[in-house]
């Protein structure tokens, strides 16, 4: 069966170690991409293995702040309003 993993399973707090981070990839690992949320749950930006492994070869180590590896400006599309094509453009720019 090809359910969603729920969102708040995709959410990691900014002040997490990198390493917690991994964690977290691991267990969504079906669909490798989590958010990165302040205390308030506002989204400060998106991670996936690819930018740990970035971080990790740039000097990072899995005890830093996750924060400091993120995407700090995701693309994202507002659930109240999109349409299919907004989709299909974002899909096709990777």
């Amino acid at each position: 069966m090809n359910e969603l993993i729920p969102y708040n399973h995709r959410l990691i707090d900014k002040n997490s170690s990198i390493l917690e981070a991994l964690s977290v990839l691991n267990k969504i690992a079906r669909e490798p991409i989590a958010f990165v949320v302040d205390e308030d749950k506002r989204l400060l930006g998106s991670l996936t293995d690819g930018d740990v492994r970035r971080g990790l070869l740039g000097g990072h180590d899995l005890n830093d702040k996750v924060e400091s590896i993120i995407q700090h400006n995701p693309v994202f599309i507002n659930k109240s309003s999109y349409k299919v094509e907004d989709i299909v453009e974002y899909k096709n720019k990777n």
